[in-house]
């Protein structure tokens, strides 16, 4: 598994050469790479390149101590890794809280960036879940007691779901740097709040797309994507995590809109 060190980041990362379209993957907060691993090892995608990052403090990259985890400067970090690889005609694809790195990457690369799916990724505080309860607390609390809540909420959820991008969320979320979900919950509560995404959502020149689940569908969301004729599409029995959830539903329609960006 090849690294990048950015900043005195370690950076865990999966890359597949191929055409000249890069589609960039960034996973959700305490997940990891994987959440994209089956589009990897699917042919229909083999004249694209493949990347996916495992974003500070997650999956198999480092805990950097002294990293502030703010998404804007985690987007910061994708961005140096992109350019050294020398990525271009780039298709960003982002998870959760990755949609809002991505959204930051998606200004900064300008006309390098080709289009961007956003997959369920926070556009305002409504969005913040499991970022909001570990944000409520203090950061001595959240890594004393709270993360161990959270991880064993998330087992009773599995005993009650089907779910196998649940599943995997839980596997990743335990190996993931308390500290760096912390801070990282932080900001993107922050940012969700504060920072105006969705405006920032509307002002991309690129083509956009906004990704649910169906179980997860958020009914305030979709009227607002109504409301801006940004198209969108519903990944049937899914919930948050329907890349996972239903694989075969949702890639090959990311497939078929990758034709039309």
């Amino acid at each position: 598994m090849p690294f990048a060190t950015i900043n005195e980041c370690r950076l865990a990362y999966r890359l597949r050469q191929a055409g000249p379209e890069s589609v960039v993957f960034v996973h959700g907060l305490g997940a990891s790479r994987n959440s994209f691993d089956r589009c990897f090892d699917m042919e229909t995608f083999q004249g694209y390149t493949l990347a996916a990052i495992d974003l500070p403090g997650c999956g198999e990259s480092g805990w950097p101590e002294d990293f502030s985890y703010t998404m804007k400067d985690q987007a910061g970090l994708v961005l140096t890794w992109i350019q050294s690889l020398r990525l271009r005609q780039i298709i960003l694809v982002g998870h959760s809280m990755g949609g809002v790195i991505c959204l930051y990457l998606a200004e900064a690369l300008g006309a390098q960036a080709k289009a961007f799916f956003n997959l369920e990724g926070n556009l305002s505080g409504e969005d913040c879940t499991f970022s909001a309860r570990a944000a409520s607390m203090s950061q001595e609390a959240f890594e004393t007691h709270g993360f161990q809540q959270f991880k064993k909420s998330l087992q009773e959820s599995l005993q009650k779901s089907s779910s196998p991008g649940l599943n995997q969320y839980y596997d990743n979320i335990s190996r993931a740097y308390p500290r760096g979900l912390y801070l990282s919950s932080a900001s993107l509560v922050q940012e969700s709040c504060e920072g105006d995404l969705k405006t920032k959502f509307l002002k991309l020149s690129l083509e956009k797309w906004y990704v649910f689940g169906e179980r997860s569908l958020n009914l305030s969301m979709r009227r607002f994507l109504d409301q801006h004729d940004i198209p969108y599409w519903i990944v049937p029995d899914s919930g948050h995590f329907m890349m996972d959830d239903q694989p075969g539903c949702f890639y090959p329609k990311l497939f078929e809109a990758l034709g039309n960006s």
